[in-house]
């Protein structure tokens, strides 16, 4: 594997990040065998929406991780969404890492991990303690279990019967996961 370069959001990463949004959606929903047909596109546009956000709010910075000057993975760092805000009681100050993908072709790879690992010494640089993860996908739920332990909260059956949604909560400066 090449090595992995990461760096802070620029404009010309947009289309880039876009098609990786597409990519990495389409492809969790096809192995998720998820039928709402209005799931990738409402999740685009929120992301396309975030990514602007990220060139007018200092609250929200976006990171993306390069392999061969291709953008291969992404994360956010933001403020904590709607669904954690109505099920935990947010410390102020403790941002959500959000917004993450990495491609298709580079999972499996070291990538969520040198993601992952980057984004919590970012957070250190910002003088800040701990963050915030959520996710609703069986998948991801899976990987960041083996990642971070056992979630803060399970929010039964939030997405329909049997489809529960995890929101974690970790220091920032825990060693290397």
């Amino acid at each position: 594997m090449e090595r992995l370069n990461f760096r802070p959001l620029e404009r010309e990463d947009v289309k880039p990040l876009q098609r990786l949004f597409m990519e990495s959606l389409s492809d969790l929903i096809r192995r998720e065998q998820f039928e709402d047909a209005d799931l990738l596109d409402e999740e685009v546009e929120r992301l396309n929406t975030t990514v602007q956000d990220s060139f007018e709010d200092e609250t929200v910075q976006i990171f993306v991780v390069l392999q061969d000057d291709v953008i291969v993975g992404t994360a956010a760092i933001l403020p904590p969404n709607d669904i954690i805000t109505a099920h935990v009681d947010i410390d102020p100050n403790v941002p959500e890492i959000g917004c993450m993908y990495v491609a298709p072709s580079a999972q499996r790879q070291g990538v969520g991990r040198f993601l992952i690992d980057n984004m919590r010494r970012q957070l250190v640089a910002n003088q800040q303690e701990a963050f915030y993860l959520d996710a609703g996908f069986p998948t991801s739920q899976a990987y960041w279990e083996k990642r971070l332990g056992p979630p803060l909260v399970t929010i039964e059956h939030y997405w329909g019967p049997g489809a529960h949604h995890k929101i974690w909560r970790c220091p920032a400066n825990e060693k290397e996961t």
